[in-house]
């Protein structure tokens, strides 16, 4: 089995089996905690995401091409990145103690961020992208488990009423810290590497310059996918903060499904473009958008058609007003999953920089409307706007990288449409019937696979020769 399929396969498990217990901890704690509460939990951790942007200072990316690139140079590669981040780390947890003192009028809040910033440094000593580097990423994939598996586990059976709610950051930052441990254990007694830490200003200088864009990009990024539950937090109420953010919940679950599919194969865009091998390259990538199409639509119009069926299962009640946001955010999923092909080769290809000035845009064009229309118009407008700086990011991504590679979206789209109205008639033929949503959701999967090898949309062979040795069809 080559490195790719074995790579799929690890990852893939790890991150749902992580991703899908990680969901459903946080719809459990929603539940408990109620919508002011969780809508604290939220902001603090949508505004966490900032701080580990800030931390990872873009080296993630850079450091696994690097670290593809010049495998027998990684003892110089991780010092210099640890190094940096351990820097930012410091800068990081002392502007959130600054925070916390000037900013004492809400003592459940500020706590929360003094308790999650320390999550900053597991963050800062993280080595997956070095073994995404080198394309072994099954180490990884017990990284993810161990991260997201104790907190979990410990929550569910000890979390109970909102009294403990310091639980939660608390169980969470042992989670990260025993992963780390791991990742320690693989790195230097299974694979024997070191760091060599040297201080040379060039050098430093040099992996600053080149993660900047991947910081800032990053950081914009997250404008365009959190900074609506920050603004709803401080200009409207902690509780449509609670409310927005159940089904924001849901929508950065299906986003993980997105690192599901590309983590494994990014090595290879980046390989096959810098070894200018086109030919593997376009199939790698006209098949991943072939896949992407597959599942994005029916995701899409499940969720849409199902959107206050979901939030009344997973949140109950006091989230329920929340459906109409969370449908629209489905239109962002959608868009997300396609613009995600374009992004992955911008920045597999060295166009790090066009990826942030596209990004930069669309994310200020977000930040400018939220905080004009968010405050009057509430949440619905807030994921509006969400859809409105996604649609940017995808045509101007589409235009640059179709500069250097023609991607058939749009020909797959089409393939998979009748499957998707196929599946969509069912789901509005078995709400009639009233019976339960997961009922629902296990008959629109099975129609329309179903659906899908009838019509044939796609086949078996297809999906496994996408993960094959030469990644094509």
């Amino acid at each position: 089995m080559n490195k790719v399929i074995k790579n799929f396969l690890s990852i893939s498990f790890a991150n749902f089996t992580s991703q899908v217990l990680t969901f459903l901890v946080v719809a459990y704690y929603a539940r408990i905690l109620g919508t002011d509460i969780f809508g604290h939990v939220s902001t603090v951790q949508a505004i966490m995401m900032y701080f580990t942007m800030f931390v990872m200072l873009g080296l993630q990316t850079f450091g696994t091409r690097e670290v593809s690139k010049y495998e027998h140079n990684i003892k110089s590669i991780v010092g210099k990145v640890v190094f940096l981040r351990t820097i930012a780390f410091f800068i990081s947890y002392a502007l959130i103690v600054v925070f916390y003192f000037v900013h004492k009028g809400n003592s459940i809040f500020g706590n929360l961020l003094l308790i999650y910033g320390i999550t900053l440094l597991p963050a800062a000593l993280n080595l997956d992208w070095v073994f995404s580097g080198l394309q072994e990423m099954q180490y990884n994939a017990v990284y993810n488990l161990i991260k997201n598996l104790i907190p979990c586990f410990l929550i569910f059976i000890f979390f109970k009423t909102e009294k403990q709610l310091f639980l939660i950051p608390l169980f969470t930052l042992l989670g990260l810290f025993f992963a780390l441990i791991y990742q320690i254990y693989v790195f230097f007694k299974k694979r024997k590497f070191k760091i060599s830490i040297r201080i040379n200003k060039e050098e430093i200088r040099k992996y600053i310059f080149y993660g900047l864009p991947f910081m800032f990009s990053g950081v914009l990024a997250m404008i365009n996918c959190n900074v609506d539950r920050i603004v709803i937090e401080f200009t409207r109420s902690s509780g449509e903060a609670g409310i927005y953010s159940a089904g924001y919940n849901i929508i950065m679950f299906l986003t993980n499904i997105i690192t599901l599919i590309f983590t494994p194969m990014f090595p290879l865009l980046i390989k096959y473009f810098h070894e200018k091998e086109f030919g593997r390259l376009n199939s790698v990538v006209n098949n991943l958008a072939k896949i992407i199409s597959f599942i994005a639509l029916p995701i899409f119009a499940g969720g849409v058609i199902l959107s206050k069926d979901i939030i009344l299962l997973l949140f109950g009640y006091k989230y329920e007003s929340g459906y109409i946001s969370f449908a629209i955010l489905m239109i962002y999923i959608l868009i997300l999953f396609v613009r995600e092909i374009y992004g992955y080769c911008l920045n597999a290809w060295n166009f790090e920089k066009t990826y942030l000035k596209i990004v930069f845009i669309s994310s200020m064009i977000n930040l400018v409307f939220n905080l004009i229309f968010t405050p009057i118009y509430g949440m619905n407008i807030a994921a509006f706007i969400t859809v409105i700086s996604e649609i940017v990011n995808l045509v101007l991504m589409k235009k640059y990288t179709e500069n250097i590679l023609k991607i058939k979206v749009f020909t797959y789209f089409i393939k998979t449409l009748i499957p998707t109205i196929v599946m969509s008639f069912v789901i509005m033929l078995i709400k009639t019937l009233n019976l339960s949503v997961l009922i629902n959701i296990l008959f629109a999967v099975l129609v329309y696979f179903a659906s899908a090898i009838i019509f044939r949309t796609i086949s078996l062979k297809e999906v496994k020769m996408l993960f094959s040795k030469e990644g094509t069809i």
